[in-house]
């Protein structure tokens, strides 16, 4: 097997991080412009240069392999956007844009546990950059809860 040659199931883990951190981060963007809370804007902000930093990694990964990225999902950023927009139309209070990054966090959570189970032969560098996004994952939503 060549160095830069990787497993299919690595291959489908790093892209699950790669879709899930482009979905958050596109969260983060729709709902930032919203919030007038300080203290809640610096922590959207530093969740969204953990998540830059979490994408670039599995790209890096991808690209090492010679495998490519994902390709942006054009319709899952546009349905998200819109889903955003819609629940934010009449509320946007801190306590109301904390809960839709929750569901968001939640959802990628679940995602990745599912890429996981689906992917179980993926090796090291990939799983371990798995689980420090779910742990990421995890703490955002454990911060998010005190602004509910």
């Amino acid at each position: 097997m060549k160095e830069n040659a990787i497993k299919k199931d690595d291959i489908n883990l790093l892209r699950a991080i790669q879709k899930n951190t482009e979905m958050s981060l596109h969260a983060l963007e729709n709902l930032t412009e919203k919030v007038y809370d300080d203290n809640f804007a610096l922590m959207l902000t530093r969740e969204s240069f953990k998540y830059g930093e979490l994408h670039d990694r599995a790209k890096a990964q991808l690209l090492a392999a010679s495998q490519r990225p994902e390709p942006e999902n054009r319709v899952s950023r546009l349905a998200l956007s819109a889903s955003l927009h819609a629940n934010t139309l009449l509320n946007t209070t801190t306590s109301r844009l904390a809960e839709m990054m929750i569901r968001t966090s939640s959802g990628g959570l679940s995602s990745l546990w599912k890429a996981m189970n689906h992917n179980a032969d993926a090796g090291e560098k990939s799983t371990e950059l798995a689980r420090e996004l779910m742990d990421f994952e995890e703490s955002n939503i454990r911060e998010l809860k005190k602004y509910l």
